[in-house]
């Protein structure tokens, strides 16, 4: 500490240890501080009853959704991480071929990561690499959507939780489950979709 201050009286900046550095606050850390805030005023001007909360159901089953999302995550990022160069070459030769089953990668790396974001960001510059066009990759973009797959997303979770009437379920083997059906039809519909229209701009109007 003493050495900090001396470096600084003598104008000496470093980055990190004399130098000031002002960031703006990301929003997601708002977000965190808003609804801390807000929950604080709850429980001193409403009297709200934090016992009481978190002895709900939708308290116990968001915090059992975490557990499991936050386990899976973890998991399948540490895969891809170690796998990345025996993914893209166990790809190159079928994207070479026929660009747009880029789908499918994308499709079965969403299940691993549960997240379109993570996806997007991981896999886009290894499609660039393998030499996709553009076009084609914004049209099966909707492949992205695949952490329904496997039914452990902390939305999923609630749901069943939720669901009194029984109608919403976790099938006995797993991927039988309520989410499966609309999931794959929204997944193929859209894709084939997004495919034909981006196919209609290149060619028809030699768009992007």
């Amino acid at each position: 500490m003493e050495t900090a201050k001396q470096l600084a009286k003598a104008g000496v900046v470093l980055a990190g240890i004399t130098e000031v550095v002002c960031k703006p606050i990301t929003m997601n850390v708002v977000i965190q501080i808003v609804m801390i805030s807000a929950a604080a005023l709850m429980i001193v001007f409403c009297k709200a009853k934090p016992k009481a909360a978190i002895g709900g159901a939708v308290w116990q089953s968001g915090m059992v959704a975490v557990v499991a999302i936050y386990g899976i995550a973890w998991m399948a990022n540490t895969y891809f991480d170690n796998y990345k160069p025996e993914m893209q070459a166990m790809l190159t030769d079928l994207v070479t071929a026929y660009p747009w089953t880029i789908a499918f990668a994308f499709f079965v790396v969403s299940v691993l990561i549960n997240s379109q974001g993570a996806v997007v960001v991981s896999m886009l510059p290894l499609a660039y690499t393998l030499g996709i066009d553009g076009w084609i990759l914004l049209g099966v973009m909707p492949s992205v959507y695949g952490y329904f797959f496997i039914p452990n997303y902390p939305s999923d979770i609630a749901t069943v939780n939720f669901d009194r009437s029984g109608t919403t379920v976790i099938g006995k083997y797993l991927l039988n489950h309520s989410f499966m059906l609309p999931g794959l039809v929204h997944v193929v519909v859209a894709t084939i979709a997004g495919y034909g229209i981006s196919s209609l701009y290149h060619f028809a109007f030699g768009l992007y």
